[in-house]
């Protein structure tokens, strides 16, 4: 018997599964040696295509033909590519190919959206630089253009809109950098895909910040619910550009002021009859647009808008700072947004929140501001500059 017990310990199976065992504590070792990845964060660009692409080559991400340079290291870009500059579209070219690119290195992009992409994908075009739309102009603009004014004036119905007014506030260019960023063109197609808020090792990178007296919701319900807000917003425009009453140009305020006026007539309609079941679905689709300033996209305490990381008081962001750090489980944010006067990255609250917004754009926007990046290599945060 003992023989036969000696025999079976010393089995093809006991030995291939105490091989198994080994292999793993291996494996293991081996994950837990292996150092994170060097990660490199930009903050705000606005059109500065070439400032950009000077502070990702300073970091070693991408070549002088901008190709990825960066092998297996993350690049989080977070957010407010769009508006006030002109090279948007030399942006948004590069971040889609470095995308693929990176990840054929074993690296990662990471492109969150800011408040200024959300604004432009809901037709809040205020901050689109005029020369910008002139970039998205061809060959058939003028008639393109024409065409959309005969749209709105057939939308106003008895309300004359005066046609010099109209075409100053509708530039040559505006109507195709509008379909540039609709959700089935490429660049809107892919905006739409991209999340507000990264949670990459030990750090959250994201545009505002988070305001637990807004939301304690996890990262992936945050993003969640801003795609959720975003497409109950879009199925809303539809229907009203369905029964004519917006286009696919139309502004926020045209848009707002439309669903206004259909949830009037619904109210009306109300008080003398009960609603049908038609009219009950179609202000289930305007709600969202008549509450969209409440929203996550635009409420000013929302995780685009944010500016309480920045304008905290030392006591303030002491005692806030755990209560983040503890609930999302991490040991630094890595927020933007807000330029920093300096014109450099902003260390705050013991090194557990970093301000990247240095202005990149630099003349009448940002005086003084400039190019940089974050770099997080294992233990040790840097500040890198174009010119050190």
């Amino acid at each position: 018997m003992a023989n036969r017990m000696s025999s079976s310990s010393s089995s093809p199976i006991s030995r291939w599964l105490g091989g198994l065992a080994l292999l793993a504590l291996v494996l293991a070792a081996t994950l837990r040696a292996a150092p994170a990845p060097r990660i490199v964060a930009v903050g705000d660009v606005h059109g500065a295509g070439d400032a950009f692409a000077s502070i990702l080559q300073k970091t070693g991400l991408i070549d002088a033909q901008k190709r990825w340079t960066g092998g297996t290291a993350i690049l989080v870009q977070t957010g407010d590519l769009l508006d006030r500059g002109q090279d948007v579209r030399q942006i948004l070219d590069l971040l889609m190919a470095l995308e693929s690119q990176a990840a054929a290195a074993g690296g990662r992009v990471h492109s969150l959206l800011g408040n200024h992409e959300l604004m432009n994908l809901i037709g809040e075009t205020r901050d689109v630089a005029p020369d910008l739309y002139r970039r998205f102009a061809d060959g058939r603009s003028e008639q393109k253009r024409e065409d959309a004014f005969q749209t709105a004036s057939k939308i106003a119905g008895g309300s004359a809109i005066d046609k010099a007014e109209w075409m100053a506030a509708h530039p040559l260019g505006y109507v195709e950098y509008r379909e540039a960023l609709s959700a089935s063109a490429p660049y809107g197609k892919w905006l739409r895909s991209k999340p507000i808020i990264a949670d990459v090792g030990d750090t959250i990178f994201m545009h505002g910040g988070i305001n637990l007296d807004f939301t304690s919701e996890s990262v992936d319900n945050i993003n969640k619910r801003v795609r959720k807000e975003l497409t109950e917003f879009e199925d809303g425009f539809r229907w009203l550009q369905q029964h004519d009453l917006a286009a696919p140009f139309s502004t926020l305020g045209e848009i707002a002021r439309a669903a206004q006026d259909e949830w009037a007539k619904l109210d009306a309609k109300r008080k003398r009859d009960a609603l049908t079941e038609e009219d009950v679905n179609e202000a289930k689709l305007l709600l969202p647009i008549l509450k969209i300033d409440a929203s996550a996209i635009l409420n000013p305490n929302g995780p685009l808008w944010f500016r309480g990381y920045s304008t905290w008081t030392d006591q303030e962001g002491s005692e806030r700072m755990p209560a983040l750090l503890k609930k999302y489980k991490v040991k630094r944010f890595v927020t933007a947004h807000t330029p920093q006067p300096s014109g450099q990255i902003t260390t705050r609250f013991g090194n557990t929140l970093y301000l990247i917004d240095t202005g990149m754009l630099n003349g009448k926007f940002y005086p003084g501001g400039r190019p940089s990046a974050l770099e997080i290599d294992g233990e040790k945060v840097t500040p890198i500059y174009v010119d050190r």
